[in-house]
């Protein structure tokens, strides 16, 4: 079973997520959780929401994959991952 983590910017400084499994739009199961200041404490929350359940996620931000990293790497580093995730959006990575 593949896990989704989709990651949206609800306006400046405020970031949600959803938890889908199987990467499917409607047939996996959704979990949707609050509203962050930060987007590294978005991914640190969903890294802790996700455990030790999954070794890796699959990720995408308002729509676009971004690729896949392992899930400890959401708790233990959520700063760099997020460093690197807007870098590569912005074309700067």
């Amino acid at each position: 079973m593949k896990l989704l983590l989709d990651i949206h910017q609800l306006r400046p400084n405020r970031y949600a997520y959803s938890i889908k499994t199987d990467g499917r739009q409607s047939d996996g199961a959704e979990y949707y959780e609050s509203a962050f200041d930060s987007l590294e404490t978005c991914l640190r929350d969903a890294g802790d929401s996700i455990g030790h359940y999954f070794p890796s996620v699959h990720m995408r931000y308002e729509g676009r994959v971004v690729g896949a990293c392992a899930t400890e790497s959401l708790r233990r580093n959520p700063k760099g991952l997020a460093e690197r995730f807007l870098a590569a959006l912005t074309g700067r990575a």
